[in-house]
């Protein structure tokens, strides 16, 4: 005796999901904006940190990316809403 078997359903197709800024110029400041001044010396920080790093190191590559990444974001943020000193 054959025990019938349900068909299987066709998977539905997965959303594409909405594309979003990183960053909406014009928009509020982020809390924990800094002053363009610091901005500027956390960037020139990151580039003496890692101004040497072996591009051969995955982890090394890693960090640098991030740090960069960081104070980059930051830099746009002090660039785009400027604060009185």
């Amino acid at each position: 005796m054959r025990l019938p078997f349900a068909r299987r359903r066709a998977a539905a197709p997965v959303p594409e999901p909405e594309p979003m800024p990183l960053h909406t110029p014009g928009s509020a400041p982020a809390p924990g904006t800094v002053p363009l001044d610091a901005a500027l010396q956390i960037a020139r920080d990151a580039l003496a940190r890692h101004g040497d790093a072996n591009v051969h190191s995955r982890q090394g590559m890693y960090f640098a990316a991030l740090d960069y990444d960081h104070a980059l974001r930051l830099l746009v943020v002090a660039l785009d809403h400027p604060q009185d000193s």
